[in-house]
């Protein structure tokens, strides 16, 4: 049962821990029904095949009696076998029915799950105070509604084919004993597939609630996914702290590349981009430092410091701040005018472009 607190969406990891404890959400009633449903199915299309070996069987057995003289362990043992060889294929095909059914039906709800731990003994389930807790639960409520509906479907069943087959009834002493199994036989299957087409509809219900109450069930408190997210990601003040170490690091490298700088384009005061130049080496000018606001002003500064031209063009300033990366050489659309604010510098220290 949940807590109030507990309103916050399992996360995968929590999904994936209640999957190890074998803890998945789960309707017995769904597999339970394929598997019965398959199994009427299947008695129904080899009926006619198993009468027919029940009548040679039996015909074998009293021929074979009659001619067997005082039984012993040898004879008695070989009508057993004789009738096994009859009754042996038809038992293993309704088995291996059942067992490659209620397979499927249960990998269909839960997928390949195969876990130890819900193998462990636990004290809790034989709690006398638990138990009696649980008899007043949701889950036992259910359970009672689903078995009432049940029996109210087999006693309706029951009825309507009896009741539309009364005239049958009467007329069964002039049948054959072949034709009587007949008889019976469709009557049973016309109430055993209706009533396996109910559970099967009764254990879609059931799956669906088995869904929303294991929903329900890991549910986690705001706390539990803060622990979570902390385990996982490491805690959020830590990691705060390295980024900003990160960023203190990746702008002193960054200041230290403007000395070094060709020219530094401004806007003139709220952006400034450094670029870096060098005809021989580099296919195209590089931007090794950017900024804005106090950044963009440290910059000027250090150009200022160490001799870098600083030109004013807020365009040019705007569209390398927006566009270009740090440390990465400018787009092709970006030659021309940038070609012209290095040639200008060129011109002041009386070089030319090669």
């Amino acid at each position: 049962m949940p807590r109030e607190d507990q309103t916050e969406k399992a996360t995968p990891k929590r999904r994936g821990e209640s999957r190890e404890k074998g803890q998945v959400a789960r309707s017995a009633d769904l597999s339970s029904a394929a598997v019965f449903l398959a199994l009427v199915v299947v008695l129904h299309l080899y009926f006619s095949r198993s009468i027919n070996a029940f009548g040679s069987l039996i015909r074998l057995q009293f021929g074979a009696a009659a001619t067997l003289g005082d039984p012993t362990i040898t004879s008695v043992w070989r009508l057993f076998l004789e009738a096994g060889m009859v009754l042996g294929p038809m038992m293993l095909m309704v088995l291996a029915v059942a067992m490659i059914v209620g397979v499927v039906a249960n990998v269909a709800q839960l997928g390949l799950l195969f876990s130890g731990q819900v193998l462990v003994p636990q004290f809790s389930r034989i709690n006398p105070l638990a138990g009696f807790q649980r008899l007043f639960s949701r889950t036992v409520a259910v359970n009672l509604a689903k078995q009432a509906i049940k029996l109210l479907a087999v006693g309706f069943l029951v009825w309507g084919s009896l009741y539309g087959q009364l005239d049958r009834f009467a007329e069964l002493g002039q049948m054959s004993p072949e034709d009587v199994l007949r008889f019976i036989e469709g009557l049973a299957y016309g109430i055993g597939w209706r009533f396996g087409l109910l559970l099967l509809v009764l254990g879609f219900a059931d799956y669906a609630y088995q869904r929303w109450e294991f929903e329900r069930n890991i549910r986690m408190t705001k706390q539990e996914v803060k622990d979570e997210a902390r385990q996982s990601e490491g805690d959020p003040l830590i990691k705060g702290k390295v980024r900003q170490k990160m960023r203190e690091a990746s702008r002193r490298r960054m200041m230290a590349a403007v000395p070094k700088a060709t020219v530094v384009v401004t806007n003139p005061t709220h952006f400034a981009v450094a670029l870096t130049w060098d005809e021989i080496k580099m296919d195209a000018p590089v931007v090794s430092a950017k900024g804005a606001d106090l950044v963009a002003k440290r910059i000027r500064e250090i150009a200022a410091e160490h001799g870098v031209p600083v030109m004013e063009n807020p365009p040019l300033a705007r569209q390398l701040y927006d566009k270009v990366p740090l440390d990465q050489p400018i787009p092709p659309n970006l030659y021309t005018a940038v070609a012209e604010v290095i040639a200008f510098v060129y011109k002041l220290k009386h070089r030319t472009i090669a």
